[in-house]
């Protein structure tokens, strides 16, 4: 059955062995260690019934590299792919069709490797073994026939991963039907496959087939007498093709699936988890669904700014999306009506891991303008777009991977359009730009106009615009946390002239939220203009913005006032009643009050500084007070956060020590030692 032709990448050694004779293995090139544990395999297969078919193929494999080995099946019969691997920590075996459609793969992580497939059809097929970890050579062969069962080991450590064409398995499955109740046992099958929410799992299966005449929501509930579990494919043996999985529903003895079928023959198969197996009862049930154009024709209207709140609980897969695992969950539909060219933006929170995605046509997916699955968290969701006149179709979905499926829950949904030209937005323009102040004040820019540009980003985005008013020479701090878009922030001496900017830096989506964008420039005293800016023309929303402006010669002056520093004395002091004038690299910026200090040093040195402290303290020194820039060293915790301590050589002259606290709010009473020593 396999083939003589071999497809390989990186594939060191290739030869295919006769299998009239299993230790011919050595003789045509078997790789050493690998014959004892074929020939305890072969035993194996062929005590329970089945044949080898076909060829052997062995060969080598480096680290990640497989070998593709082509082979021709028959339709409706079950075959078993086995690889052992000799020097290969794990080696995977698949199975795949046509457009590379995976039809069977192991599940292990071991130096041995099995799959079983049922083809669909008669053909051509690739086996394709790979080494996942480690290199070595390796044994492929093919296996057949009609297995009985067998309570005993796996021969060489190798799980019997075989078909068997007894009831209940992929060659003869059990029928089922809606609304007619069934039980059984799995402790008299074998095990040949397993489910993903059980994977590498070794208890038997039962499989039963179930055929839908209409498109419909389907109940399948499993109560086991042991840890049972349930799952659905579409082709039998197919692990590819599996729709849902479930282990345990509210105790070990209950599985439950809820997912939307369409017409067609499934299979359900009753499995355990790890090896345990035992009697069940199994009822499966279905509930007549609407057509997709009766849902389309009746999706509530979202009106922009007002917030809708509704629950995908009990409802159905009705839609599929291009991002959250296909968005294979309960769903709901919404249509909102854009009388004019604009700006769309959907904000969804959801009680579990929710989707986002909007549709021209409802019942066509093709016409998918944005898709969002987690926005700052999986609870959490936004889509903007820049939209044509027209009805556009707004659908709340649930992430839907290969071990999370069917998840619903509460929605609150809010819609927003804005105007596509702007002149809507506070600080809209360079005529009329907003004042900030200092502190934290939030933005948004879906009305905002496209009014200038800065040199790391902006073209074509929308864009807000702050007058900054320095009295002095100052060092200006932005943050922008929790933005909608991506962009840009910069600074203009002339408000619309690129040529004038002053310092520029890229605004990060919050996607995830914790993201922070920080830009610092020192300027001289004069009239600024801050322009926050998207990136592209679809790039807008709301942020949080943050402006610190540090007067530089006030802070200069503090600096000549600082305490000196001798070495050998211990100066004791407390933050509490003090403001922060100086950040650092690390301690999580070190926002937090802080206390200045000089040292100078005559020569060349060894300095050790030892900060001691009744809260999470943090130690920084400078060679210029005013620059943090030339920042030299930064140590949060040593030992504890109660300590910090910096050890460095310094050439001659002053520096200014800072005690500070770990991000903002942390300060208190400190102790501190400096030691000078000879390199």
């Amino acid at each position: 059955m396999l083939g003589n032709t071999l497809r390989r990448s990186s594939l060191v050694r290739t030869t295919l062995c006769s299998s009239a004779a299993l230790l011919a293995l050595v003789s045509c090139g078997g790789s050493q260690g690998l014959e004892p544990r074929y020939v305890a395999v072969h035993n194996t297969m062929t005590a329970v019934g089945l044949a080898q078919t076909g060829s052997i193929s062995e060969g080598s494999l480096a680290q990640g590299a497989d070998a593709r080995v082509n082979v021709t099946l028959n339709g409706g019969e079950c075959t078993t792919f086995v690889a052992l691997g000799s020097g290969i920590s794990n080696i995977d075996v698949r199975v795949i069709g046509e457009g590379d459609e995976e039809l069977g793969t192991d599940g292990t992580n071991d130096p041995h490797a099995a799959t079983q497939i049922c083809a669909p059809r008669s053909g051509d097929f690739q086996v394709v073994v790979t080494a996942t970890e480690g290199s070595g050579g390796y044994i492929l062969s093919s296996w057949s026939g009609t297995a009985v069962a067998s309570s005993g080991p796996s021969a060489g450590g190798t799980r019997p991963v075989v078909a068997s064409s007894g009831t209940g398995t992929c060659a003869e499955p059990l029928p089922i039907a809606f609304n007619q109740p069934a039980n059984g046992t799995t402790a008299q099958n074998q095990h040949v496959m397993a489910g993903s929410c059980v994977s590498g799992g070794a208890a038997p299966e039962v499989v039963y087939q179930l055929t839908i005449e209409n498109r419909a929501m389907v109940r399948i509930a499993l109560e086991s007498q042991f840890d049972g579990a349930l799952y659905v494919l579409g082709t039998c043996g197919n692990m590819g093709t599996e729709i849902a999985c479930n282990d345990d529903a509210g105790d070990t003895n209950h599985s439950l699936i809820e997912t939307t079928l369409e017409p067609g023959t499934y299979f359900v198969v009753v499995d355990g988890y790890g090896s345990e197996s035992g009697s069940y009862d199994l009822a499966i049930t279905e509930t007549a669904l609407q057509t997709v154009a009766d849902r389309c024709t009746t999706a509530p209207v979202l009106s922009p700014g007002a917030a809708v709140t509704a629950s995908t609980q009990g409802s159905a897969d009705y839609f599929q999306a291009t991002c959250a695992g296909g968005a294979r969950s309960p769903d709901l539909v919404h249509q909102i009506v854009v009388p004019q060219r604009s700006r769309l933006r959907v904000r969804q929170q959801t009680s579990f891991d929710g989707a986002l995605y909007v549709r021209r046509a409802c019942d066509d997916p093709n016409t998918e303008i944005a898709c969002n699955d987690d926005f700052a968290s999986t609870s959490e969701s936004l889509v903007t777009a820049v939209v044509d006149p027209g009805t556009y179709f707004v659908y709340s979905d649930g992430f839907s991977g290969q071990n999370a499926r069917g998840g619903a829950g509460n929605v609150t949904l809010t819609a927003s359009l804005g105007n596509v030209n702007g002149g809507g937005a506070t600080g809209d323009s360079c005529s009329s730009p907003a004042t900030p102040g200092q502190g934290v004040f939030p933005v948004d820019t879906i009305d905002a106009s496209d009014t200038t540009l800065g040199s790391c980003g902006g073209q074509g985005g929308a864009d807000v615009i702050y007058e900054l008013n320095l009295t002095g020479r100052s060092t200006v701090e932005v943050k922008v946390r929790d933005a909608e878009f991506a962009g840009a922030m910069y600074i203009q001496s002339t408000c619309g002239d690129r040529t004038s900017e002053e310092a520029c830096a890229p605004i990060a989506s919050s996607d995830p939220r914790s993201q922070e964008s920080t830009m610092t420039a020192t300027l001289g005293r004069g009239r600024y203009f801050l322009v926050i800016d998207g990136e592209r023309p679809d790039a807008f929303g709301a942020a949080n913005v943050e402006v610190n402006i540090t007067d530089i010669a006030a802070l200069e002056r503090s600096c000549r006032r600082a305490p000196m520093l001798r070495p050998g004395r211990t100066v004791n002091g407390n933050t509490t009643n003090e403001q922060d004038n100086f950040q650092a690299s690390c301690a999580g910026g070190a926002a937090s009050n802080d206390v200045l200090y000089r040292l100078r040093v005559a020569r060349r040195s060894v300095v050790r500084i030892d900060l001691s402290a009744d809260y999470d303290a943090a130690l920084h020194l400078r060679r210029d007070c005013a620059d943090q820039s030339t920042e030299v060293a930064c140590n949060d915790d040593h030992q504890d956060n109660r300590h910090s301590r910096i050890e460095s050589t310094l050439d001659a002259g002053t520096y200014f020590v800072i005690v500070d606290g770990f991000r903002a709010g942390n300060a208190g009473s400190y102790s501190l030692e400096v030691d000078v020593s000879r390199p």
